[in-house]
């Protein structure tokens, strides 16, 4: 029981790790600064997202629990769809229509950026219980 606990800081403290490379104002400065490190190599960008690799050893050591299951899709789907709008935006060079324009300019509140280390720990923390 007490390495769960452990796991679960440890993911707390790699999200957060996350968050503080992220961290922008707009949406669109956040895809900014991940063109940053992609323009570096995009197994940098990779890197720089370490909880999708301690969600696949939890995923494992859990048994593949549903929970866990839930939180490495969504890590993997949220790593995935940041990539498609660099892609889009930055290497593509895709004109932007006016309702994504807006979207990628409303300010991202911190509650917001932060919910992702609540909810992955409680899912995982949920995972392990059962």
């Amino acid at each position: 029981m007490e390495n769960i606990f452990l796991f679960i800081f440890l993911f707390v403290i790699l999200e957060v790790f996350e968050l503080w490379w992220q961290k922008a104002p707009t949406l669109y400065e956040i895809l900014e600064n991940i063109y940053r490190y992609y323009q570096k190599s995009i197994f940098l960008v990779f890197l720089l997202h370490p909880t999708i690799y301690l969600s696949i050893y939890l995923m494992m050591i859990s048994g593949y629990n549903i929970w866990t299951q839930i939180v490495f899709g969504l890590k993997l789907s949220d790593i995935a769809l940041k990539l498609m709008f660099v892609k889009k935006f930055f290497l593509d060079q895709e004109q932007i229509d006016i309702q994504t324009k807006m979207m990628l300019s409303m300010k991202v509140e911190n509650w917001m950026l932060y919910m992702g280390v609540v909810f992955y720990p409680l899912c995982l923390y949920m995972g392990f219980i059962n």
